[in-house]
């Protein structure tokens, strides 16, 4: 297993050894880390869960960061060519079948020290940044019925389905389109089945897209949108 030095934010890399393990010092009863060869390519990554097992296919090095310590992609720098490109499938089951999702996770960061020697640090820097808002028409979004399960999926091309999610994962995803921070600032709480979707005029295809603007068609279907901001952020 490769050995890896990471920083959550704008910082230097550290040697390569265990540091900043998780807090709670949980861990998995069992866990399978395979390298995927060969990648499978670009891809959106969830962590799915199911009565204490966790799995997740197919992903990078930084995209297994940003489930553990849910952060957006943006905000994990400092690690070596190969966190982006090497990927794993990684298949873990905690001894409680009823393990929280915030338990998970936690169990996730462990699991990274133990096989990486995941180093991570945090700092705080002033930037300028997005905030996700309702618009002035209020939110179209349908709530989650009680009995779904969380999913999450590709339907047709510019679309992209989420199943009882809440609206810090659409938030993330517009994060990593834009490739920069952004901020839940709806104050829309819960779990909720949504599409992001966007489409491009007949024979556009073959053109420059302005990703902000299909980002802003996209968020404005569900009421929302997004508005810039310069504040102090911790990473």
């Amino acid at each position: 297993m490769k050995c890896a030095a990471f920083a959550i934010g704008f910082l230097t890399a550290f040697p390569c050894f265990a540091q900043g393990a998780a807090a709670t010092n949980v861990e998995f009863e069992v866990a399978s880390v395979k390298l995927v060869d060969p990648p499978m390519g670009p891809h959106a990554v969830a962590l799915l869960m199911n009565h204490g097992l966790a799995r997740l296919e197919g992903a990078t090095l930084r995209q297994l960061i940003v489930q553990a310590y849910l952060v957006q992609r943006v905000r994990v720098i400092g690690g070596p060519g190969w966190y982006d490109t090497d990927q794993y499938n990684v298949t873990a089951k905690a001894e409680n079948s009823e393990a929280t999702r915030l338990q998970i996770r936690q169990m996730l960061q462990t699991l990274l020290v133990d096989r990486f020697k995941l180093a991570v640090h945090r700092e705080t820097r002033a930037l300028t940044r997005y905030a996700l808002v309702v618009g002035k028409d209020g939110a179209k979004l349908q709530a989650a019925k009680p009995d779904e399960t969380t999913g999450f999926g590709q339907g047709d091309a510019g679309q992209l389905i989420y199943q009882k999610n809440p609206l810090a994962t659409l938030v993330n995803t517009i994060a990593n389109m834009q490739d920069t921070p952004v901020d839940d600032m709806t104050g829309l709480k819960g779990y909720y089945d949504y599409k992001l979707e966007w489409s491009l005029e007949p024979g556009a295809r073959n053109e420059p897209v302005d990703r902000f603007e299909l980002v802003m068609q996209a968020i404005a279907k569900l009421g929302l949108k997004l508005e810039s901001h310069k504040v102090p952020t911790r990473f």
